[in-house]
């Protein structure tokens, strides 16, 4: 955020000193302070360079639930994910243009998640079509994990959708969840289930000598809510597996997250294009449909996922 904006105010030290000046009382609310708060997106980069590993993020989404912030944004956005199951206002049968066959009794569950099946279904395609005759999987794409509503500050509505999905969860006795979206797959580490939480990163993996590797010349970005899972080295090999691998000098915020692009588009879409300045990619491959769906926003190269890249590897 301070890389793009160079103003102090929306550094995390500077976030710091005006979240102290509030709590002391010498800051009183304002729409100015409630845009510093919302202009971060979470991404944890600053918890990790701090000494002390202050929880930066942690105070920042906690402030969020008690200071509302575009509410004319926000609020329908709450609204679609009650009603809709999606936080993107889309009927039901939009996301399921791409539903193949599936094992309706499966004790594994594939979660796409609200992106990746109405932005990049080519990413659940890929990966079924992978795990066919592989791992028997239950399609289980009918609602959102609540993420996006835990980040802008619903706390409520957030632990409604949290207690609706591990009901689901329990009654169908599913022992684990497979997805492709890295927020996701972070959120779901947090719920409160007896159930094994897997990114398909995780999974892939283990097909990797199944497939066959090809001369595209690749760099790997790293999905925030990856980096905080610790979930970074199953990408890189995969991706170096099946691909002419080039590491990336520096690994940055896409600068979607957190609400971010929801409110703060322009500002998002910079973040961005400073990220894919750096280096000369002939394709750019990632673990999280949302980063995905930012960078092709922002550049004509081609941005492809994990999911896609192991599918063309496929021996037909």
């Amino acid at each position: 955020m301070y890389l793009t904006t160079l103003t102090e105010s929306l550094s995390p030290r500077g976030k710091l000193l005006l979240l102290r000046k509030y709590s002391e009382n010498s800051l009183s609310h304002s729409p100015a302070l409630s845009e510093k708060m919302y202009a971060c997106t979470l991404c944890g980069r600053c918890e990790e360079a701090c000494p002390s590993h202050t929880e930066i993020p942690v105070l920042i989404q906690s402030w969020r639930e008690h200071n509302p912030y575009n509410e004319t944004v926000l609020n329908p956005l709450v609204e679609s994910v009650q009603r809709m199951g999606n936080p993107y206002n889309r009927e039901q049968w939009e996301r399921e243009t791409w539903h193949i066959s599936h094992d309706e009794d499966a004790g594994t569950v594939y979660f796409p998640g609200c992106t990746t099946s109405l932005f990049q279904p080519g990413i659940a395609t890929s990966f079924m079509k992978i795990m066919e005759d592989r791992i028997p999987l239950f399609i289980m794409d009918d609602r959102c994990c609540g993420s996006i509503l835990a980040k802008t500050g619903f706390r409520e509505e957030t632990e409604r959708v949290i207690q609706d999905t591990v009901d689901f969860i329990s009654e169908r006795g599913i022992k684990t969840v497979i997805t492709s979206c890295a927020g996701c797959y972070l959120f779901f580490l947090e719920y409160p289930w007896n159930v094994t939480v897997l990114h398909t990163s995780q999974v892939l993996t283990r097909f990797l000598d199944e497939l066959n590797p090809h001369s595209l010349q690749t760099t790997y970005h790293d999905p925030c809510h990856l980096i905080k899972a610790t979930v970074t080295s199953q990408p890189r090999q995969i991706v170096k597996t099946l691909s002419e691998y080039t590491e990336k000098s520096d690994q940055r915020c896409c600068g979607a997250g957190g609400g971010v692009l929801l409110n703060f588009r322009e500002l998002a879409d910079a973040i961005c294009r400073s990220l894919l300045a750096q280096s000369s990619f002939q394709t750019m491959v990632t673990a999280c449909p949302f980063c995905i769906y930012h960078m092709k926003r922002n550049t004509l190269r081609k941005i492809l996922s994990l999911e896609e890249l192991a599918a063309s590897c496929l021996t037909e």
